[in-house]
C-alpha cells in the first residue's frame, strides 16, 4: 500500500513537470482519486480481518462494519 501511494507521488510529479504549472488541478484531482481508491481498499482489508487479530488492534466488528460502510469519499483524516 505504502509503496502504492509513492508510485502515485511520483507519478503526479512526472505529470506535473510534463505539463507544466497549469495542471495543478489534475494534479490534485488525481491525488485524490488515489487517496480515495486507498480509503476503500484500506476499509475493505479491515472488513476482512478476523475478530481476534481485530481485537489486537483495538477494534469490534461493529466499529469495522460502520467504517466500511462509509463512503468512499468520507476521510477521517481530512487529507
Amino acid at each position: 500500500m505504502e509503496r502504492q501511494q509513492k508510485l502515485m507521488s511520483v507519478g503526479t510529479r512526472a505529470l506535473r513537470l510534463t505539463l507544466g504549472a497549469s495542471s495543478q488541478g489534475l494534479c490534485r484531482a488525481l491525488a485524490q482519486l488515489g487517496r480515495w481508491r486507498q480509503l476503500s481498499q484500506d476499509r475493505a482489508e479491515l472488513a476482512r480481518m478476523s475478530d481476534d487479530r481485530l481485537r489486537d488492534i483495538g477494534l469490534s466488528r461493529a466499529d469495522v462494519l460502520k467504517e466500511y460502510a462509509r463512503p468512499f469519499w468520507e476521510d477521517p483524516l481530512q487529507r
